[in-house]
């Protein structure tokens, strides 16, 4: 197993998992930048003529902070640092929540709650952010083993201490 200092279950989830569901919804709005834009309020469909340069720049900036994000969750799960890990967890964490408001006030009350209605965009936005949050906190409170080098992780330190 790779270096780190996160339990399994957690290394897994966040250093193979997220950072995969990141480049995806980054290659989407890369690729698709109308489809991303427009699949964020679903119920609200635009044409091309409706998309101006603004909403393509910020459909464009929020896919590249999507990839910064991977990039960034791949440096905390093989950080050697505890206090980076948890950090870099409790960050996100909180972050979660405004994304998920975003969403809300985006799509409104109605469908927001219609879970069996989301589209593929806000199954993501709302939906996996949920998911993660709670296995973050999860995370955080120990629920999977503690962070760190006594913990179930695997660090360069205590490698070099058994040899």
């Amino acid at each position: 197993m790779p270096r780190t200092l996160l339990p399994k279950i957690p290394f897994v989830v966040f250093a193979v998992i997220e950072p995969a569901l990141l480049y995806m919804a980054h290659r989407s709005g890369m690729n698709s930048p109308q489809e991303f834009f427009a699949g964020l309020v679903p119920e609200n469909p635009i044409t091309a003529k409706e998309f101006p340069p603004q909403a393509l720049g910020m459909t464009l900036q929020m896919a590249n902070i999507m990839l910064l994000l991977a990039l960034l969750a791949l440096v905390a799960c093989f950080s050697q640092d505890s206090f980076t890990v948890k950090t870099y967890l409790a960050s996100v964490a909180l972050a979660d929540y405004g994304h998920i408001y975003g969403a809300y006030k985006a799509v409104g009350d109605e469908y927001f709650w219609n879970v069996r209605g989301w589209n593929n965009v806000i199954i993501g936005h709302v939906g996996v952010s949920a998911v993660l949050n709670l296995f973050r906190l999860l995370t955080l409170a120990g629920a999977f083993g503690k962070i760190g080098n006594d913990g179930q992780g695997s660090s360069l330190a205590t490698a070099k201490k058994q040899r």
